[in-house]
């Protein structure tokens, strides 16, 4: 297993800074936020070079770029198009930053809203896009997500069964199955197999009340729902299942941590970095020894 940093967690700092802080605190690799102010489409070959020098010289890698392109359902033909235009270039800057996988998804409404219509359409364009990406020897990630087509591992395993492309895996976010209430341990790792190519972690609370800090509403099969985003190993979410599976099965993949509490003068957002990877270490090393 290896740790990675999402860039998302620092906010608005420059990712320069980024990469400084994510070798200090002994993370492995950075998984870049595919927007600005970090690592955007408009992003140049220059940036692009430079970063990937500084990362050299940090000795860190690039574990995912985290685009947040797709979305194909719901769009005209004309939007798709441009939609595969612009993975295309993402496609050209993750070959600079020496990175196989780019998140890239279907979108969608809801799994539980979602007609068969829309799952064909959504894996129709993911069809067209993992045969992009193969051009570039790159894996395209989707994040099982909540309020998304992919809620959770069964549907992670309809809509690849429809991709039918090697080139497509799955991204497990227990902080978002958690949200969608799906099972998302021991079961979630089994049931999508070699498709799990990569693994999000990060802590979330429900919530009767708004005023906890970064406290948001979804629309779960609940109904309306407040969560609370957490550090690893305060909120509701049970990892413990997740790392045991991991390790039982060998994973050397990648571990993000994805945390969305926010910075505050207790703790900034390199102590939240610091936390998450201690937390994801030691959930690791039990696992391995429990």
């Amino acid at each position: 297993m290896k740790t990675t940093i999402f860039t998302k967690v620092f906010g608005e700092r420059r990712l320069d800074d980024i990469i400084d802080i994510a070798a200090d605190c002994n993370y492995d690799a950075v998984e870049l936020m595919g927007r600005e102010p970090h690592f955007g489409v408009e992003t140049s070959d220059e940036r692009a070079r430079d970063l990937k020098t500084q990362l050299d010289e940090n000795d860190l890698e690039v574990s995912c770029l985290a685009t947040y392109t797709g979305k194909y359902i719901g769009k005209s033909e004309e939007d798709c198009e441009k939609t595969l235009r612009k993975l295309t270039r993402f496609l050209e800057l993750a070959e600079i930053m020496g990175c196989p996988r780019i998140r890239h998804g279907p979108g969608g409404p809801p799994s539980r809203k979602a007609t068969d219509e829309e799952y064909q359409v959504g894996a129709k364009w993911m069809r067209r896009a993992a045969d992009v990406a193969a051009e570039y020897n790159t894996t395209l990630l989707i994040e099982i997500h909540s309020n998304r087509i992919v809620e959770s591992a069964t549907d992670a395993e309809r809509m690849l069964s429809l991709i039918d492309r090697d080139n497509v895996g799955i991204i497990h976010d227990a902080g978002n199955m958690y949200i969608s209430d799906v099972e998302y341990g021991r079961k979630s790792v089994a049931q999508l197999g070699d498709a799990l190519q990569h693994v999000h972690v990060k802590d979330e609370l429900r919530r009767a009340d708004s005023i906890y800090p970064g406290c948001f509403e979804l629309e779960t099969k609940r109904g309306d729902e407040l969560f609370e985003p957490r550090l690893l190993g305060t909120g509701e979410v049970d990892h413990g299942p997740l790392f045991e599976a991991l390790a039982e099965r060998g994973y050397d993949g990648y571990v993000t941590a994805e945390c969305h509490r926010p910075a505050d003068d207790e703790m900034d957002a390199v102590a939240i970095a610091r936390h998450e990877r201690a937390e994801i270490e030691r959930l690791w090393e039990q696992a391995q020894t429990g």
